[in-house]
């Protein structure tokens, strides 16, 4: 027999009680100041003068291949008058040489680059340092590729004798703006 209070009567309901209150935490971070996460206008400003370096070393190499006769011309004519007795297709052959090495030079050296500038995205310390190297690289191979391609200058409209110049300047500019203070201080958090 079920008495009015017994179990199976139903429960009045209970009031609603509100949750206890939240204890109060803080979580530090690990890498020290959380707060300056932004990228500083250095790093941007050297990653600008790469990617403006490449677009100069695409100039290069866009005026030699429209050109490409004249400068094979140009470079042949030039060893034939320093190597009177050379044969005529030794003279070929060391111009595609020429041509193919500095190609091969800027593509190891652009594909290097980027490797740095994807280092130095990932806030990599050791992108500084492989990018001043890159650079130097860089800036020796662009006065070589300049003095190699000084007789064959005038075939691209000039392009050959200014833009060398140019690409080293934007390399060096970007490799500088990477040790300044505020890039060091991006770098070490």
């Amino acid at each position: 027999m079920d008495t009015p209070g017994g179990p199976d009567a139903p429960r009045a309901p209970t009031p609603h009680r509100p949750p206890p209150p939240r204890p109060e935490f803080a979580v530090a971070p690990l890498r020290g100041d959380a707060g300056e996460v932004s990228t500083p206008r250095a790093v941007t400003f050297a990653r600008s003068a790469w990617y403006g370096a490449f677009a100069v070393l695409g100039g290069i190499a866009a005026a030699t291949l429209l050109d490409l006769s004249a400068v094979r011309e140009a470079l042949a004519a030039t060893l034939a008058e320093e190597q009177p007795d050379a044969a005529r297709h030794d003279i070929a052959d060391t111009v595609s040489l020429t041509l193919l090495v500095s190609a091969g030079v800027a593509a190891v050296l652009t594909v290097a680059a980027l490797v740095g500038l994807h280092l130095l995205a990932g806030r990599r310390r050791v992108a500084r340092m492989a990018l001043a190297a890159i650079g130097a690289a860089s800036v020796a191979s662009a006065v070589g590729f300049w003095s190699l391609m000084a007789d064959a200058g005038d075939t691209t409209g000039g392009v050959l004798r200014w833009a060398p110049f140019g690409y080293a300047g934007l390399v060096l500019v970007g490799v500088a703006a990477l040790f300044l203070p505020p890039v060091g201080r991006w770098l070490g958090r």
